[in-house]
């Protein structure tokens, strides 16, 4: 179905893509160079580069489809981040942050020969200097599609007479327009339609052109007034804001909850079937799906990533759960077109109806997983121990790989911080890097006894945690120096109220999120030392540590005699209450602190692609480890540990306080090929009750992973959830698909 869109999608997409945006970025540089003059302000800077873009661009429409979006502004892999993905040269929309972007590595030597030096050590992770400066930004569009571009203008307008300063003034503007550069970006696209339609004989594509050139005169300087304008609103918003903004637009949102209502509308006036409102979410979801070949390898940091995700179910403000046409229409689509872009975050509590997590499951009792499952009870819990409201709470979004965030906000979900450094530097004694790093991290050997050790790794990863704080703190404080978003600002709640851009501290929260990988690792870790050294005493401490330092060299039976050790995910009371213990300090710790920004810093628990790049550059543990190995994926039971059954990892993290976790935590757990929609159903149930929050749960066994190793023709659609993404199993190097065969499969 629908391959005549498919084919026009992928001949733009997969053909000269690098190119288109090189050449239409060289041109706009050129142009906003020679228009640039002294003295010009950020915000006039950011506007001289709205202007030319939507000057210069010339719209993309692909007649078989009903839907405008394609700026060509960008590469296909993009999702509006100015550095074009995979060939690194500025895109038009990074002209302003280029220009300014020296600022950020002026601010001092020292500072920056922190960053650069803890960067290298893989100690911790910044999507940017010391701001998460292009991605994550969690655009809004339901003041589009409640009210339009137009009334947020008239908004901005009506506060300029409450303005205090210059500064304020020129914010509110910028925001005005900012609107009127939307309207005139999808002027363009209804002029373009106009002109297609003088040579389309199609009458399919001329249905489409005459729908798209009526549409885009309005929408969004209009709120939509129909199903059809509504995710008309979301496909060209998501695309113009990016290529204007120069930033990421990381979700749609709560779609199914937001968009519901123009659908019931429609068929209430009969303007709208059932069946082509769902032709509608397949058109919409293949525009998305359609920009990148989905067997191409996947070797590096993020190759399949497009950044582009929306939220499924949950409950409504009055907490009752949420499963509607939409719903079902999105998740529908999405399996019977093998959908694996955008990718969707399904919100679930105990109480969701059956249907609903039927259809979750459908696809992945198959093989075939495009979705993370978020457990609403452990999440609405750990947003309300953060301070959120509880409407806020009830209506939270995954974005991204799994940042939580309400519409009040832009967070940063791609921060980490890796503990299991510290904890290395203990072990292994690294004392002319803890000089090079200027980190004292105490070391285990003079120990005395395991609650001295136990002590000193929190201590040491308090160490860490301030250090970044403070270098996050001292560099990131001139980003509205370097770049501003008065459009992004605008969805914001409070920037227009206090006339102030987000980078200017408009927005309701300032808060930091912190995910910290190594707790697994650095749990088993200590409970091996405390059984075999303290415990037991069959080891010495510096014959334990010894041997984790010759990377268990001549040692192999005291290494399998550390995997055999209890350890995070048996369900082991020693290994709950350590873990629980563990959580808890940690989570007391960011409790201490005062983020970059002057707001809270919230802890979760998961990882990107760096369980194989920052495993890769660190030495042997006390857990079995051995030198570059994998590290365990947030809250998922080490690989090292052989856990038979799922019910000791349920009961494990039902130990677990999820309100110390409003920064989210992830699992992943394999199940059998085999299961049924009725135990995928109980087990989700069962999951309700503990601390999982995101669950990436994979139903396939080891011997179809091994067979489609050797035969990957008989598995075109064996998809497997890897880490903050979905992808082909087949496309995985053998280095990735060693990761996924060497995680636990349970029963």
């Amino acid at each position: 179905m629908f391959e005549e869109l498919k084919k026009e999608l992928y001949a733009f997409y997969l053909h000269g893509d690098a190119e288109r945006a090189k050449s239409f970025a060289d041109k706009c540089f050129t142009i906003m160079d020679s228009r640039f003059r002294d003295g010009m302000t950020v915000l006039e800077q950011k506007l001289l580069q709205y202007d030319v873009i939507t000057e210069e661009f010339e719209p993309v429409i692909f007649a078989h489809s009903p839907f405008f979006y394609e700026t060509g502004v960008l590469t296909s892999l993009s999702d509006g981040a100015r550095k074009a993905k995979g060939y690194g040269f500025m895109q038009a929309n990074g002209w302003v942050y280029n220009r300014n972007e020296h600022l950020f590595f002026e601010q001092g030597d020292d500072l920056n020969y922190l960053k650069k030096v803890h960067s290298q050590e893989k100690l911790y992770l910044i999507c940017g200097p010391f701001n998460d400066t292009s991605q994550h930004f969690n655009f809004n569009f339901r003041p589009y599609l409640q009210i339009g571009a137009l009334k947020i203008a008239q908004m901005a307008k009506k506060e300029l007479k409450n303005a205090k300063n210059t500064e304020e003034k020129e914010f509110l503007r910028a925001v005005v327009e900012g609107m009127n550069y939307l309207r005139l970006m999808a002027e363009k696209f209804s002029k373009k339609a106009e002109q297609m339609l003088l040579s389309e004989t199609d009458p399919k594509c001329i249905e489409n052109l005459k729908l798209i050139s009526k549409t885009a005169k309005r929408v969004p300087w209009e709120a939509p007034t129909s199903f059809y304008e509504a995710l008309a609103t979301y496909a060209f918003l998501r695309t113009a804001f990016g290529s204007l903004e120069g930033v990421g637009p990381n979700t749609f949102g709560r779609i199914d909850k937001d968009i519901i209502s123009f659908y019931r509308n429609d068929i209430e006036k009969g303007v709208i079937t059932y069946e082509e409102a769902y032709n509608l979410v397949s058109q919409f979801l293949l525009l998305w799906d359609c920009h990148y070949d989905h067997d191409m390898e996947f070797s590096g940091y993020a190759d399949h990533e497009l950044e582009n995700t929306y939220t499924l179910g949950g409950v409504d403000d009055d907490g009752a759960p949420i499963y509607n046409e939409v719903t079902e229409m999105f998740l529908r689509a999405t399996r019977e077109n093998v959908i694996i872009f955008p990718k969707i975050k399904c919100r679930y509590t105990k109480n969701s109806p059956k249907e609903y997590l039927d259809e979750i499951n459908r696809s992945i009792v198959k093989g075939i997983t495009t979705v993370i499952i978020q457990n609403d009870d452990a999440t609405i819990s750990a947003l309300l121990r953060a301070g959120r409201p509880e409407n806020e709470a009830r209506d939270y979004c995954v974005s991204g790989c799994w940042g939580l965030c309400c519409n009040q906000e832009k967070f940063d979900h791609g921060s980490y911080i890796n503990l299991i450094k510290p904890f290395e530097f203990a072990v292994h004694n690294l004392t002319e890097k803890r000089e090079l790093l200027r980190l004292d991290f105490q070391t285990f050997d003079d120990c005395a006894d395991f609650e001295e050790l136990y002590k000193r790794t929190v201590k040491n990863c308090e160490n860490l945690i301030k250090t970044k704080l403070d270098v996050r703190t001292r560099g990131g404080q001139i980003f509205h120096k370097v770049d501003r978003f008065p459009i992004f600002s605008a969805t914001l709640e409070n920037c227009i109220e206090k006339h102030a851009d987000f980078t200017m501290g408009g927005a309701k929260y300032h808060d930091d999120y912190d995910l910290v990988l190594g707790l697994p690792n650095i749990v088993d870790s200590l409970l091996a030392i405390k059984t075999l050294v303290f415990d037991k005493k069959k080891y010495t401490l510096q014959q334990y540590l010894d041997a984790v330092r010759n990377n268990w060299k001549n040692n192999e039976q005291m290494r399998l005699e550390a995997t055999k050790c209890h350890g995070w995910g048996d369900g082991n009371e020693d290994s709950c209450a350590l873990a629980n213990r563990f959580n808890n300090d940690l989570f007391d710790i960011y409790q201490k602190q005062t983020g970059a920004y002057g707001g809270k810093i919230h802890m979760g628990h998961l990882t990107y692609t760096e369980i194989r790049w920052w495993g890769e550059k660190t030495l042997a543990t006390p857990d079995g480890r051995f030198n570059g190995e994998f590290f365990a994926q947030g809250l998922t039971p080490s690989r090292l540990k052989k856990i038979p059954s799922v019910s000791s990892v349920i009961n494990s993290l039902a130990s677990l306080d999820a309100s110390t976790m409003a920064s989210n935590s992830v699992v992943n757990i394999m199940l059998p090929s085999h299961i049924s929609l009725e135990r995928c159903e109980a087990f989700l149930r069962a999951l309700s009750n503990s601390a999982i929050q995101s669950l990436q749960l994979n139903c396939v066994s080891k011997q179809d992973l091994l067979d489609a190793q050797v035969h990957p023709e008989k598995y075109p659609n064996l998809i497997i959830r890897l880490t903050g993404f979905s992808v082909k199993f087949t496309s995985l190097t053998k280095e990735w698909q060693q990761e996924v065969l060497s995680r636990n499969f349970y029963e």
